[in-house]
């Protein structure tokens, strides 16, 4: 049987159990999930999570539901300097390297469910300052029990969605020692679905705590995720202080400041902070999520936590450039406006009252456009900002903007300057206010708002949402594709990049597409030696545009971490600074693009033909040739290739439109049928599960496009 059967293929990592782990301490988790028997090496991005051991595994077996699993016993250890916050592994094997999966690390000791959970009357009894993780599938209630002194603050912080890699929307309940509910939470300030809940006890005596979701397990076995068992979820349970919001929302890199952290139940607590050096929110556009709806995104920057002065969640607090200032009294309306000095500039301001406006004046120097933005929703702030814009010439239109997008509720202009000085308007638009109303109002030159990231092949084929990890396997003696992608202003900056990409495995060498004009997509085909060691790196790309002074352009992952309805909502994404790469065993094929020797005017059509190689004595598999990057305004579908051909040709049409200059190709191909790998019907994931896919690429081709013939 070849060792590129199809019981193999990349590795899917479903779960780790337990989903939390302390700082300082060595632990041993389970890593649950398809094709990890063969594991090479347990791969982390945070150099402060060591792998010590990979030890015992065995096979779970599946259903006709539920397909077979492996089980991974790893012992892992965590400095005692990790901060508060999800690190993120992943699984490398012979054949592939997994899709990320999250483990929360945290101060407190960790502690498992018990059966006592099962019912009320035996409840499981916590310790304070510890953090208990267990299941809850379906419809099933976690009982939990706290004893406390009357008086005494008790703090409970829940993750799921933050965690947990299914869809688990939980629900809070504490009932006093009489049997009274006390607390009853679904949602968080900060962490939206994931709920708190900080009390001081009335009473001395015993509280119970109940965990549940609100769903009762409605989503939890839907067949896009198969993963009802892995529905995890974990909960702090302290006397710490438990908050709800900041303020000020941020400050300027490097300073530091003095911070109000609010929502203790025993007051305001203030503290100082210094906050990064670097720059900790990128206005550039984050990579997309498919199918995804709201971004409910992790924090952008996580405080150290001592135990005492902060509990145990991330805070959202905004690192950026500009100078910072604070509001001054009174400044509610046009002719009140506090005054400021021409940009840049941040303003860190909140609408403490219903229906208030806070008011500002200042010049926007001439020749440049200018971007006005309020950060709120993003950081946080139960406010949904109204931004007005005032010329200084009364009889000029104003500009107003509410929401940025259908799912941003924050606010932002762009405005030429004039060297007058005008007037914003900053308001809640439902005429909401208190004392968490926080906002910060940045002004800035508008540069281009560009960044790098993925860009998807594999979710073209509807495999499970949680498979599309962007992670890059490289064959031995092959190629493997790494798709990047330009997302925002489309013209700017106008140069083509230059791709560069460090950090690659050895013997692994990167041949970034050159383009003759700039493009929303540049092909990066990796290749490794045959005698390549099997290994595996974070690699990070960048890219630079020659014509802007060397600007680099950064890359970023957003990555969809747990997918629910409506429609396919990412309810938790992770930021990813660099792309796993693996190198794995040879294929039993490769895939080649026959040279074109010549140009093709714009508007005429050119035959393409691919070649397959196919190594003797391996069974022929059926193949799947798709092409993610081709010249501007061509478009082609997939292309099948039998078990028993090795050629395919098709033809482009290339369209009048499309710009001159030598154009590259890029193929991947996948060893399936396109009846199998758009499997039409459900569930996709039991078949993608049990016949894995390897996925690799051909060679960098180039068509040259030759200008339109004239009419």
């Amino acid at each position: 049987m070849s060792s590129f059967g199809a019981e193999t293929g990349s590795p899917i990592l479903l779960g780790v159990e337990p989903p939390c782990a302390q700082a300082g301490t060595r632990q041993e988790v389970v890593l649950r999930g398809v094709r990890l028997s063969d594991i090479e090496e347990v791969m982390c991005r945070d150099a402060r999570v060591r792998v010590l051991r990979i030890g015992d595994k065995k096979i779970l077996s599946g259903n006709d539901k539920t397909p077979e699993k492996d089980e991974v016993r790893v012992e892992l250890e965590f400095a005692a300097d990790l901060p508060v916050g999800n690190v993120a592994l992943h699984v490398r094997t012979h054949t592939g390297v997994s899709n990320p999966r999250t483990l929360h690390v945290n101060r407190l000791p960790i502690i498992a469910e018990t059966e006592a959970t099962a019912k009320r009357e035996t409840a499981q009894l916590i310790p304070l300052e510890q953090t208990v993780w267990g299941h809850i599938i379906g419809a099933e209630t976690d009982w939990y029990a706290v004893d406390l002194e009357q008086g005494q603050r008790c703090s409970l912080e829940v993750l799921a969605y933050r965690i947990s890699p299914t869809d688990l929307d939980a629900v809070l309940q504490v009932w006093a020692p009489d049997g009274s509910l006390l607390h009853e939470k679904d949602t968080s300030q900060l962490y939206y679905h994931d709920p708190v809940c900080s009390f001081v006890a009335p009473q001395a005596g015993r509280y119970t705590i109940a965990l549940r979701d609100s769903l009762n397990g409605s989503h939890q076995n839907d067949a896009r995720y198969g993963m009802g068992s892995e529905c995890l979820y974990v909960m702090h349970v302290g006397d710490f202080p438990q908050a709800t919001s900041v303020f000020p929302l941020g400050g300027t890199t490097g300073q530091t400041i003095d911070l109000e952290i609010q929502g203790d139940v025993r007051g305001i607590i203030q503290q100082k902070v210094t906050l990064p050096a670097l720059e900790t929110f990128h206005y550039a556009p984050l990579s997309r999520i498919s199918y995804s709806g709201w971004i409910f995104d992790k924090p952008d920057i996580v405080l150290p936590t001592d135990g005492k002065s902060l509990g145990t969640g991330p805070l959202f607090i905004m690192a950026s450039p500009q100078p910072s200032v604070r509001e001054v009294g009174e400044h509610r309306t046009r002719e009140t406006a506090q005054a400021l000095p021409q940009p840049p500039f941040a303003v860190e301001g909140r609408i403490e009252k219903a229906e208030m406006e806070d008011w500002y004046r200042f010049p926007l120097p001439k020749g440049k456009s200018w971007r006005v933005d309020v950060f709120a929703r993003r950081l946080r702030s139960p406010m949904d900002p109204k931004l007005t814009l005032y010329p200084a010439d009364k009889n000029t239109t104003l500009l107003e903007s509410d929401d940025r997008s259908k799912y941003d509720m924050d606010s932002t202009l762009i405005v030429k300057g004039t060297d007058e000085e005008v007037s914003v308007r900053v308001a809640d638009t439902r005429g909401e206010g208190g004392s968490n109303f926080g906002y910060r109002l940045v002004v800035d030159e508008a540069v281009p708002q560009v960044n790098l990231t993925t860009a998807s092949v594999e979710v073209m084929t509807l495999l499970p949402l949680f498979k599309t990890g962007h992670s890059i396997s490289v064959p031995r003696g092959g190629h493997g594709l790494l798709l990047l992608e330009k997302q925002g202003d489309a013209t700017i900056p106008p140069e083509p990049l230059d791709i560069q990409i460090t950090g690659l495995p050895p013997g692994v060498k990167a041949d970034a597409a050159k383009l003759p004009l700039a493009s929303g997509y540049y092909p990066v085909v990796l290749s490794a030696g045959s005698d390549a060691e099997l290994s595996g790196t974070f690699a990070k790309p960048t890219g630079k545009a020659p014509g802007s002074n060397g600007t680099e352009v950064p890359f970023e992952q957003r990555l969809g971490m747990v997918y629910s309805h409506p429609a396919y909502t990412a309810w938790h994404t992770e930021r990813f600074s660099s792309v796993p790469v693996a190198v794995v065993e040879k294929l039993p094929y490769t895939i080649n693009v026959a040279p074109i020797s010549e140009g093709v005017e714009a508007g005429k059509k050119v035959a393409l033909t691919l070649t397959v190689a196919r190594s003797p004595g391996e069974p022929p598999q059926p193949l799947t040739a798709m092409f993610p990057a081709l010249p501007p305004g061509v478009v082609h579908g997939r292309v099948e290739i039998p078990a028993d051909s090795s050629e395919a040709s098709l033809e482009l049409e290339i369209p009048a439109t499309c710009p001159p200059g030598e154009w590259p190709l890029a193929v991947v191909v996948c060893d399936s049928d396109a009846a199998h790998l758009r499997k039409e019907g459900w569930p996709y994931y039991q078949y993608v599960v049990v016949k894995g896919h390897h996925w690799t690429c051909a060679p960098l081709t180039y068509l040259r496009v030759l200008p339109a013939a004239k009419p």
